[in-house]
């Protein structure tokens, strides 16, 4: 006849051994599941940047003997930062998960400008604020819109307002607001990219025409 105590180490080493069996399904069952995760290849995060094309521009004029210091545009908070947006319903922004810029709007712009503007040679020199030398002209601006709209067909719009201000007055001399629609040729995220830097493309052209009328010597 069993003793008390024979039945309870008899209890005893079965409760251990649906133990040892737990751990063993356990530790099968979280292998089975890091070796799927680890072969699930999940999607690269695409980098996009602003370019503007070789032959943008078609200002052919003589240079100026002038300074241009560019400074970097200012804007709304929700364009500091290299998320790109877009949006399908008027008061709702959406973002790619997926694809991001290069780096803040405002600094691709302020790079693509000032290389292109200094690539044209119509000015002696083209400065940012990172060059500490005194200029005849600043341009300072205001990014206003820059986002991608979809609906049943896509496209993006940039608008910017520039302000010329001659260094030695002081002054606003002159102020412009330009402002593009560029339709997209895929409505995704490259095609948005593709949209945006066509619109560049415009913006350089017309600034530099823009800019060269406003600062001819009298």
């Amino acid at each position: 006849m069993m003793t008390k105590r024979m039945k309870f180490h008899s209890v005893t080493r079965t409760i251990a051994m649906h133990n040892k069996t737990i751990q063993k399904i356990s530790i099968v069952w979280m292998m089975l599941l890091f070796t799927g995760c680890n072969s699930v290849n999940l999607p690269a995060l695409k980098i996009f940047q602003l370019e503007s094309s070789k032959d943008c521009c078609k200002i052919k004029e003589n240079k100026q003997n002038l300074t241009i210091k560019i400074l970097e545009p200012v804007t709304n908070k929700y364009l500091n930062t290299t998320t790109i947006y877009y949006s399908k319903d008027k008061y709702l922004l959406q973002t790619y998960k997926l694809s991001k810029w290069s780096d803040y709007p405002v600094k691709m712009i302020l790079e693509v400008l000032s290389s292109k503007l200094d690539e044209l040679n119509i000015y002696d020199n083209i400065i940012t604020s990172h060059i500490y030398s005194k200029p005849d002209y600043t341009l300072q601006s205001e990014l206003i819109d820059f986002k991608q709209y979809i609906n049943s067909k896509s496209y993006v719009t940039l608008k910017i307002k520039f302000y010329l201000i001659k260094d030695d007055q002081g002054k606003k001399v002159i102020s412009k607001i330009f402002s593009y629609k560029v339709p997209c040729n895929s409505i995704n995220a490259y095609g948005g990219v593709e949209a945006f830097n066509k619109s560049i493309d415009l913006l350089i052209n017309d600034l530099s025409f823009w800019l060269y009328d406003n600062t001819k010597e009298q």
